[in-house]
């Protein structure tokens, strides 16, 4: 049974394993305890990484592990990390902003209005952080 629940998602973020040069993944899934992304390297279980997710306020820097790796297709893997930060309440609060603002923007799709995630996480920040700030210290 998992512990915490996965929320399918399509964000992008800057990454950074084993000290390497950063390439910019998409996330597929995300949960307070880490994340799932796509990508072409070929990256090593054990493999310690840092990330940057643009689309919260604050950016989100966090800091994993790589549990586990599956090749999808030719040059195309499917990545877990787990988070090593002990802050379970910052990373579950960044994961219901990211899901706020993944709701938005399908919000506003299906009302024909097509925004990518950056868009949508630049807008939802502006329109509601604040109110989201005031929610989430109750």
């Amino acid at each position: 049974m998992r512990t915490y629940i996965r929320h399918p998602i399509s964000i992008p973020i800057q990454l950074s394993a084993g000290g390497n040069e950063e390439s910019r993944v998409h996330v597929r899934n995300l949960s307070a305890g880490g994340l799932c992304f796509i990508t072409d390297k070929p990256v090593k279980v054990g493999t310690f990484v840092e990330f940057d997710i643009p689309v919260t306020k604050p950016d989100y820097h966090g800091r994993g592990v790589i549990v586990w790796r599956r090749e999808q297709s030719s040059k195309q893997y499917e990545v877990g990390v787990r988070f090593t930060s002990d802050d379970e309440f910052f990373r579950a609060r960044m994961v219901e902003q990211v899901c706020q603002i993944e709701d938005y923007r399908q919000r506003l799709a299906l009302k024909g209005r097509q925004l990518t995630s950056e868009d949508a996480a630049l807008e939802w920040i502006e329109r509601y952080s604040a109110s989201f700030d005031q929610h989430s210290q109750h």
